[in-house]
């Protein structure tokens, strides 16, 4: 099969394994990662065909990006497959006034110091918004359930024989394929409703990636059937808006760890406490709840 790789430039600092366990979405399909080769895997759909992906990071300064298709992937493919790894790993978001504001706080100057914050997100908003669709009621494994049970029955296949996550047109819109086939049980009337929005073309991504105010995209995720200030929340900080906290159970759980005490603090206690890190409440709250993910204890 033809292979091509491609060097990706990165911002400074840079740490891939930090920007992919950041939060969960390395270990839902069509993803993988290699432990011992500190090596990302993973399907892009090109629509047309789906082509492997293998990311590893060279040097501080850049990623070999390996693409393998059925057939030549010509120049315009894989220009498209870079710019798709290149939104997934945020290599063009902007966060040096977060980090900032993290160089001169103890408990985050390590997030300065290791550029942390480039939040893994998928290469399209419509699965970035099934897979938190995924997240809502329910348990991880759950998640990794569902999102399995729809790459595999509707994602078009890779050389290597695994399968990427589907657009919009290739999602069945039977309830029954929703409930029976990919078990998402309740969710089933809102996934055929994102789904069909974005085939219709009333969703695309840049009804959600444009620049826009805070308070309009907010709007917009909540009015997404299934979609609650949680899911939204989650949303924002995957569109780069990262003034909510999207506080869920496992958050205030985590809140009350940290605090070394039974019950989290009140939600308005949390909004006041991270209120200084306007308009990154949310990502300073999030790295504050998972440092301890990167073995990096606030010194």
């Amino acid at each position: 099969m033809p292979t091509r790789r491609l060097r990706l430039p990165v911002p400074q600092p840079f740490e891939l394994r930090l920007c992919l366990f950041g939060h969960g979405w390395v270990m839902l399909a069509p993803h993988g990662f290699d432990e011992a080769t500190q090596t990302f895997t993973t399907v892009l759909n090109l629509g047309d065909a789906a082509i492997d992906v293998v990311l590893r990071q060279l040097d501080p300064d850049a990623l070999q990006l390996e693409l393998t298709s059925a057939r030549k992937l010509r120049d315009r493919a894989a220009n498209l497959a870079a710019a798709r790894i290149r939104h997934m790993l945020r290599l063009d978001c902007d966060l040096g006034p977060f980090h900032a504001m993290c160089a001169t706080d103890p408990g985050l100057r390590w997030a300065a110091r290791r550029g942390a914050g480039r939040l893994l997100r998928s290469a399209s908003m419509f699965e970035d918004l099934m897979k938190l669709l995924f997240t809502t009621n329910t348990s991880w494994s759950a998640t990794e359930a569902m999102t399995r049970n729809l790459v595999a029955a509707a994602g078009p296949p890779s050389p290597s024989g695994a399968r990427a996550f589907p657009t919009p047109a290739q999602c069945p819109l039977e309830p029954a394929f929703w409930r029976d086939v990919v078990r998402v049980g309740y969710r089933a009337g809102s996934a055929i409703a994102l789904a069909q929005a974005f085939v219709t073309g009333e969703l695309d991504d840049a009804h959600f990636l444009a620049p826009q105010p805070s308070t309009q995209l907010w709007d917009r995720l909540l009015a997404l059937r299934g979609f609650g200030p949680y899911a939204a929340g989650q949303a924002m900080r995957l569109c780069g808006h990262y003034d909510r906290l999207a506080l869920d159970s496992w958050c205030r759980a985590r809140l009350a760890e940290l605090a070394g005490k039974e019950r989290p603090p009140a939600d308005r206690t949390v909004e006041r406490r991270y209120a200084r890190w306007a308009p990154f409440q949310g990502l300073a709250l999030w790295l504050d709840l998972t440092a301890d993910w990167h073995q990096s204890a606030p010194t």
